[in-house]
Protein backbone atom coordinates (compact mmCIF):
# COMPACT_ATOMS: atom_id res chain seq x y z
CA UNK A 1 0.00 0.00 0.00
CA UNK A 2 2.61 2.17 0.75
CA UNK A 3 4.64 1.84 -2.33
CA UNK A 4 1.46 2.51 -4.29
CA UNK A 5 1.14 5.62 -2.57
CA UNK A 6 4.89 6.62 -3.09
CA UNK A 7 4.46 5.74 -6.95
CA UNK A 8 1.31 7.93 -7.38
CA UNK A 9 3.13 10.67 -5.37
CA UNK A 10 6.06 10.73 -8.12
CA UNK A 11 3.90 10.28 -10.93
CA UNK A 12 1.36 13.00 -10.18
CA UNK A 13 4.69 15.65 -10.78
CA UNK A 14 5.85 13.68 -13.65
CA UNK A 15 1.65 13.94 -15.14
CA UNK A 16 1.97 17.79 -14.61
CA UNK A 17 5.39 18.42 -15.97
CA UNK A 18 4.62 16.32 -19.32
CA UNK A 19 1.56 18.70 -19.45
CA UNK A 20 3.36 21.57 -19.19
CA UNK A 21 5.99 21.05 -21.75
CA UNK A 22 3.34 19.73 -24.13
CA UNK A 23 1.70 23.52 -23.81
CA UNK A 24 4.64 25.46 -24.19
CA UNK A 25 5.68 23.58 -27.14
CA UNK A 26 6.33 25.67 -29.72
CA UNK A 27 3.31 26.57 -32.40
CA UNK A 28 3.35 25.47 -35.62
CA UNK A 29 4.06 27.59 -37.96
CA UNK A 30 0.80 28.11 -40.98
CA UNK A 31 1.35 27.40 -44.86
CA UNK A 32 3.42 30.11 -45.86
CA UNK A 33 2.16 32.73 -48.63
CA UNK A 34 4.82 34.45 -49.34
CA UNK A 35 3.18 36.81 -51.84
CA UNK A 36 0.95 38.25 -48.80
CA UNK A 37 3.03 40.66 -46.73
CA UNK A 38 0.83 41.03 -43.94
CA UNK A 39 0.44 37.46 -43.47
CA UNK A 40 4.01 36.86 -43.58
CA UNK A 41 4.88 39.66 -41.20
CA UNK A 42 2.43 38.28 -38.28
CA UNK A 43 4.14 34.56 -38.77
CA UNK A 44 7.78 36.07 -38.76
CA UNK A 45 6.93 38.72 -35.43
CA UNK A 46 5.26 34.95 -33.42
CA UNK A 47 7.67 32.87 -34.77
CA UNK A 48 11.46 34.80 -35.30
CA UNK A 49 11.27 37.92 -34.23
CA UNK A 50 8.54 40.35 -32.58
CA UNK A 51 10.37 43.58 -33.86
CA UNK A 52 9.94 42.98 -36.78
CA UNK A 53 8.82 45.71 -38.87
CA UNK A 54 9.21 43.96 -43.11
CA UNK A 55 8.81 40.85 -43.89
CA UNK A 56 8.97 40.81 -48.20
CA UNK A 57 8.87 36.77 -49.61
CA UNK A 58 10.70 35.91 -52.88
CA UNK A 59 13.59 33.87 -54.53
CA UNK A 60 16.71 36.32 -53.38
CA UNK A 61 18.77 33.83 -54.62
CA UNK A 62 19.83 31.51 -57.92
CA UNK A 63 18.65 28.39 -56.53
CA UNK A 64 14.80 29.40 -56.98
CA UNK A 65 13.48 28.91 -53.37
CA UNK A 66 11.44 30.93 -51.81
CA UNK A 67 13.21 33.25 -48.65
CA UNK A 68 11.86 35.59 -46.77
CA UNK A 69 13.14 38.82 -46.08
CA UNK A 70 12.88 40.79 -42.57
CA UNK A 71 13.63 43.93 -41.94
CA UNK A 72 13.57 45.46 -38.02
CA UNK A 73 14.81 48.55 -36.62
CA UNK A 74 17.63 48.67 -33.56
CA UNK A 75 17.27 51.59 -30.99
CA UNK A 76 19.06 51.25 -27.67
CA UNK A 77 22.05 53.24 -25.65
CA UNK A 78 24.38 51.50 -28.05
CA UNK A 79 23.22 51.98 -31.43
CA UNK A 80 20.85 53.04 -33.79
CA UNK A 81 19.44 51.92 -37.19
CA UNK A 82 18.10 49.25 -39.57
CA UNK A 83 18.96 45.65 -40.09
CA UNK A 84 17.80 43.11 -42.75
CA UNK A 85 18.04 39.10 -42.65
CA UNK A 86 16.82 36.45 -45.09
CA UNK A 87 15.39 33.65 -43.53
CA UNK A 88 14.60 30.08 -45.20
CA UNK A 89 11.55 27.97 -43.45
CA UNK A 90 13.03 24.77 -41.59
CA UNK A 91 10.61 22.30 -40.15
CA UNK A 92 9.02 24.53 -37.76
CA UNK A 93 11.10 27.68 -37.49
CA UNK A 94 12.64 29.90 -39.42
CA UNK A 95 16.84 29.76 -40.11
CA UNK A 96 18.89 33.23 -40.98
CA UNK A 97 21.03 32.28 -44.21
CA UNK A 98 22.38 36.13 -44.07
CA UNK A 99 22.06 39.28 -42.10
CA UNK A 100 23.10 42.87 -42.68
CA UNK A 101 25.28 45.17 -40.43
CA UNK A 102 23.67 47.60 -38.72
CA UNK A 103 22.50 50.55 -41.65
CA UNK A 104 21.87 53.90 -41.31
CA UNK A 105 18.14 54.69 -42.05
CA UNK A 106 14.48 53.97 -40.59
CA UNK A 107 11.08 51.79 -41.58
CA UNK A 108 9.33 55.08 -40.76
CA UNK A 109 7.50 56.41 -43.81
CA UNK A 110 10.16 54.25 -45.78
CA UNK A 111 9.71 52.85 -49.12
CA UNK A 112 10.78 48.75 -48.99
CA UNK A 113 9.89 45.97 -51.43
CA UNK A 114 11.56 43.74 -53.64
CA UNK A 115 13.10 44.55 -56.89
CA UNK A 116 13.95 43.15 -60.34
CA UNK A 117 16.13 44.16 -62.80
CA UNK A 118 16.92 43.00 -66.30
CA UNK A 119 20.62 42.34 -65.33
CA UNK A 120 19.85 39.87 -62.46
CA UNK A 121 17.86 37.07 -62.13
CA UNK A 122 16.77 36.88 -59.10
CA UNK A 123 14.69 39.16 -56.37
CA UNK A 124 16.55 41.81 -54.92
CA UNK A 125 15.32 44.24 -51.60
CA UNK A 126 14.82 47.77 -52.11
CA UNK A 127 14.85 50.06 -49.54
CA UNK A 128 14.26 54.25 -49.49
CA UNK A 129 13.98 56.61 -46.58
CA UNK A 130 12.25 59.05 -48.66
CA UNK A 131 11.59 62.08 -46.65
CA UNK A 132 11.79 60.70 -43.34
CA UNK A 133 15.71 62.48 -42.67
CA UNK A 134 14.37 65.53 -44.88
CA UNK A 135 13.69 69.07 -43.46
CA UNK A 136 12.31 72.38 -44.47
CA UNK A 137 16.47 73.50 -44.76
CA UNK A 138 17.93 70.28 -46.60
CA UNK A 139 19.00 66.90 -45.03
CA UNK A 140 19.56 63.53 -46.30
CA UNK A 141 18.13 59.97 -48.08
CA UNK A 142 19.54 56.50 -47.49
CA UNK A 143 18.77 54.06 -50.01
CA UNK A 144 19.75 50.16 -50.15
CA UNK A 145 19.74 47.56 -52.86
CA UNK A 146 20.30 44.39 -50.65
CA UNK A 147 21.98 40.95 -52.82
CA UNK A 148 21.41 38.17 -50.65
CA UNK A 149 22.99 36.00 -53.38
CA UNK A 150 26.52 37.94 -53.34
CA UNK A 151 25.99 38.73 -49.72
CA UNK A 152 26.42 42.87 -51.04
CA UNK A 153 24.56 45.62 -49.89
CA UNK A 154 24.89 48.91 -52.95
CA UNK A 155 24.13 51.86 -50.77
CA UNK A 156 23.10 55.18 -52.14
CA UNK A 157 23.19 58.45 -49.87
CA UNK A 158 21.74 61.73 -51.39
CA UNK A 159 22.78 64.66 -49.36
CA UNK A 160 20.99 67.93 -49.64
CA UNK A 161 22.68 71.19 -48.41
CA UNK A 162 20.71 73.96 -50.23
CA UNK A 163 19.04 74.47 -53.14
CA UNK A 164 21.76 74.47 -55.13
CA UNK A 165 23.77 72.00 -53.60
CA UNK A 166 22.83 68.15 -53.82
CA UNK A 167 25.27 65.57 -53.47
CA UNK A 168 24.80 61.61 -54.58
CA UNK A 169 27.06 59.32 -52.99
CA UNK A 170 26.76 55.88 -55.12
CA UNK A 171 29.16 53.26 -52.90
CA UNK A 172 32.13 51.61 -54.78
CA UNK A 173 30.90 48.09 -54.25
CA UNK A 174 27.95 49.07 -57.06
CA UNK A 175 29.30 47.63 -60.32
CA UNK A 176 26.26 46.87 -62.13
CA UNK A 177 25.46 49.60 -64.61
CA UNK A 178 21.86 49.14 -64.46
CA UNK A 179 21.85 49.66 -60.31
CA UNK A 180 24.00 52.75 -60.50
CA UNK A 181 21.49 54.19 -63.15
CA UNK A 182 18.15 53.35 -61.29
CA UNK A 183 19.77 55.07 -58.08
CA UNK A 184 20.66 57.77 -60.35
CA UNK A 185 18.03 58.58 -62.16
CA UNK A 186 15.14 57.81 -58.92
CA UNK A 187 17.16 60.75 -57.38
CA UNK A 188 17.19 62.65 -60.25
CA UNK A 189 13.53 62.94 -60.75
CA UNK A 190 13.00 65.07 -57.59
CA UNK A 191 16.74 66.76 -57.59
CA UNK A 192 17.84 67.40 -61.48
CA UNK A 193 21.01 69.21 -60.33
CA UNK A 194 22.38 66.97 -58.28
CA UNK A 195 25.86 66.13 -58.48
CA UNK A 196 27.77 62.63 -57.91
CA UNK A 197 30.23 62.56 -55.23
CA UNK A 198 32.75 59.91 -54.95
CA UNK A 199 33.61 60.21 -51.45
CA UNK A 200 30.43 59.68 -48.94
CA UNK A 201 29.55 62.48 -46.92
CA UNK A 202 28.63 62.97 -43.10
CA UNK A 203 25.94 65.29 -41.99
CA UNK A 204 26.84 66.84 -38.66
Amino acid sequence: MLSNNLLKILFIPFVLFSIISCSEKREQIPPLDFENKTQLLDVIKNHFNKDAQIALGGMFDETGKQFIAVGWEVNNSDEWGIKFAFLEKSGNEFKPEYETDLLDGSFKESLVDKIKFSSVDYDLVYYNSQGYFMGSGGGEVYSYIIDFENKQVYYAHLVVESENSTSLFISDNTKNKELINFFTLTFKKDHPELKIVYDDIVVE
